[in-house]
């Protein structure tokens, strides 16, 4: 005879269980989203496994490469410095009307602005 093997489920769209709804180490799935999720010791529930257990934190902290284009839609680059504060800078991009491409050059310094007067003096020599 067989055993059916039943975790806790939801058909709910995007569901994520509380912790407060698993024990540790229990499984819940979800079954439109086709997720698995456990509780750890440490009180936290997470994803197991798949595609969707992959974040890019998980993925630098491990130094992973790839030799990939990533993709972001309508995302920007956020830097944060060295201390978490109200203040960050952002890498946006205008909505393309054709394919461009930027080119960094292969050396170090800081990219000028368009009202930066010294960059603008140094380029066309004003």
């Amino acid at each position: 005879m067989t055993t059916v093997f039943k975790p806790k489920r939801s058909e709910v769209a995007a569901s994520v269980p509380t912790t407060g709804q698993l024990e540790v180490g229990e499984l819940a799935l979800n079954i439109t989203d086709g997720k698995f999720y456990t509780k750890t010791s440490s009180n936290i529930v997470k994803e197991v496994g798949g595609a969707g257990a992959v974040t890019l934190q998980g993925v630098t902290n491990v130094g992973a490469t790839t030799t990939n284009d990533i993709i972001l839609n309508g995302a920007d680059i956020v830097f944060e410095g060295n201390i978490e504060n109200a203040f960050e800078t952002s890498l946006t991009v205008d909505e393309p009307t054709q394919d461009r491409t930027i080119i960094l050059p292969n050396q170090s310094g800081t990219v000028a602005m368009v009202d930066d007067a010294l960059a603008l003096s140094i380029v066309f020599g004003g």
